[in-house]
């Protein structure tokens, strides 16, 4: 009966996945696509916007086509955020969805009736240049814009520069300290307007991120946390922009790899594994955000 029930379960996967080969990270990510053409987290069968949007683009990143996925009978990635497009009110949630859409190959200026990058500049502060509420939502809106093929505000590399604290790294917000997730995002938002990997701002990321890297090889969030696979990924992401080598983060990231295709969090510790090999596949890919296919 067990068999029988995953045979069915398979054949209604558009989608084939090699059987010959051990499970990819792509493979994992497949698996979680549910009839509404959301990604759901493993132990649910409901999907996220959020989880949606990180996954296109892994898999985008990872060299398979999400645009066209879909189960027997349900809709596509495209079909789902179409769908959920009326939620797309706040800064962050506009532009993930911007950076997914154009992973698939979508245009965000006009998707489901509404034009994302309009939408998006209207997050703009004038007076500063700050996208959205939030510094790191800043980091993520000139990586959007960028994506989109449109310009990132005037002011929006000044705001970014004004964040950097002295030890090089970036928060989410004024005030915060610094993070190797948010300082990794604001480096590539940083290369995203061809800011020069020789300039101090992103030599002090570099730093930033260098003083998080442990023994094992891995990254971890902040100064004498342990290491983790995303915070990993994330350092490999911001490294991969200057075509820096990652060898031992990536061996660091390939011990995380379950025979499933997922990546744990931490050694012995799985936990969200659709969303950490979500924001995994970019980094062992050699890719950095944004990403096209």
């Amino acid at each position: 009966m067990i068999r029988r029930a995953l045979a069915l379960a398979l054949t209604t996967l558009v989608v084939v996945v090699p059987a010959a080969n051990a499970a990819t990270g792509a493979d994992y990510l497949v698996s979680r696509l549910t009839t509404s053409g959301g990604f759901a987290e493993a132990g649910s069968s409901s999907a996220s916007v959020g989880l949606t949007e990180w996954t296109v683009m892994a898999l985008a990143a990872a060299g398979r086509k999400p645009g066209l996925m879909h189960r027997a009978g349900g809709r596509t990635p495209v079909g789902y955020l179409a769908a959920n497009v009326k939620s797309f009110t706040d800064a962050p949630t506009i532009e993930k969805a911007i950076l997914a859409l154009v992973a698939m190959g979508r245009s965000p200026d006009s998707f489901a009736g509404h034009n994302l990058v309009t939408m998006l500049r209207s997050k703009v502060d004038s007076a500063n240049g700050r996208i959205g509420a939030y510094s790191n939502s800043t980091y993520w809106g000139v990586l959007a814009f960028r994506a989109a093929n449109t310009t990132a505000p005037a002011k929006a590399y000044t705001y970014i520069r004004n964040q950097q604290l002295s030890n090089g790294g970036f928060g989410w917000a004024p005030g915060t300290g610094a993070d190797s997730n948010d300082t990794a995002a604001a480096m590539m938002a940083l290369r995203s307007i061809s800011i020069p990997c020789s300039w101090a701002i992103y030599k002090g990321g570099l730093r930033y991120v260098a003083s998080v890297h442990n023994s094992d090889n891995g990254y971890s969030l902040t100064i004498d946390g342990a290491s983790d696979s995303q915070s990993t990924a994330w350092v490999v992401q911001a490294r991969n922009a200057c075509s820096l080598k990652n060898t031992a983060a990536l061996g660091y990231l390939h011990a995380r790899q379950l025979p499933s295709g997922a990546y744990n969090y931490q050694k012995g510790r799985t936990v969200t594994p659709a969303w950490v090999t979500a924001q995994v596949l970019p980094a062992v890919n050699g890719r950095h955000y944004p990403i096209r296919p």
